[in-house]
């Protein structure tokens, strides 16, 4: 029943003005379904790209006991072949260079292509995106994540990337899931960064409306919970966004819990939409603990 309540809440978070803020970048490729080769560590810009390995993580017996879902899950499993993903690698990356970082993205939409106004963000900071298209908030939990996790795998095993620095964002509904992951995936991912949108394991009431929680899962095991305590955990969210209310209390909860390195950023005159691209750099600076 909770994976289902889940489903239905983060397919609401999404609302005109995300759709609006992000209609250049799901447009910018010819959407989620335009021509896809295999992933090779040879290739920069954007494009689009079949995987080839799935994630240990990503079947449906191992995220099933990450998540203590005992329903059947056959319904909702998917061919990797069958998905594409979304990638900007900027133009210097070098094989026997520096290793990159990795922000892999979950979208609200069912297209995972970089906004173009951030991409000199992840060009500063040596940094590569890679997103699921087809994995939008209409999308069962379980393939969202499990492509999440294929995600990092692939990346990793193709660039020259840093391990330590893959991380997990998303916008909206894909929030709630990169909260999700970061927090149950600590071993995958060094960090998380839910914008306008996030779902915690703890059991958050909201102040403005007595009775009624912030969406919740089960706790992730201690071993997890000790490891995501000490990783940074950015929560963003603005002063017009209609999840602030749950973003902040969400924060102050972890906060309590002993997250060592939780970030809240409110941004005066934000809403529910991508925040600009000084705004989104200042929650990734964080997130990578620059100072």
């Amino acid at each position: 029943m909770f994976f289902r309540a889940l489903l239905i809440t983060a397919a609401l978070c999404c609302c005109a003005s995300v759709a609006a803020a992000q209609a250049d970048a799901r447009g910018a490729l010819g959407g989620p379904n335009a021509t896809s080769a295999p992933l090779t560590g040879h290739r920069t810009g954007d494009f689009k790209a079949v995987l080839s390995v799935r994630s240990p993580e990503s079947e449906a017996a191992d995220w099933a006991a990450r998540f203590q879902f005992g329903g059947d899950l056959t319904n909702w499993d998917y061919n990797l072949a069958d998905e594409r993903f979304s990638l900007y690698v900027p133009a210097d990356d070098d094989a026997g260079g520096e290793p990159y970082g990795v922000v892999v993205w979950i979208s609200p939409f069912d297209d995972g292509t970089i906004p173009p106004q951030l991409r000199s963000a992840f060009d500063e900071r040596h940094l590569i995106w890679i997103a699921p298209d087809n994995a939008g908030n209409s999308r069962h939990l379980f393939p969202r994540a499990g492509l999440t996790l294929d995600a990092a795998e692939n990346v990793e095993r193709v660039y020259h990337v840093d391990p330590d620095r893959i991380y997990v964002s998303g916008l909206s509904g894909g929030g709630r899931m990169a909260a999700m992951m970061a927090v149950d995936y600590p071993d995958v991912f060094a960090g998380g960064y839910p914008i306008i949108g996030v779902t915690a394991y703890l059991s958050v009431r909201l102040e403005t409306t007595p009775g009624l929680f912030v969406p919740m899962y089960p706790p992730p095991s201690s071993d997890m919970l000790r490891r995501a305590k000490r990783q940074p955990f950015v929560i963003m969210t603005g002063s017009g966004d209609f999840n602030r209310e749950e973003c902040r209390l969400t924060a102050e909860a972890y906060e309590r819990e002993g997250f060592r390195a939780l970030h809240y950023l409110d941004i005066e005159g934000m809403g529910h939409e991508m925040p600009s691209p000084e705004n989104f750099a200042r929650g990734l600076d964080l997130l990578l603990g620059i100072s």
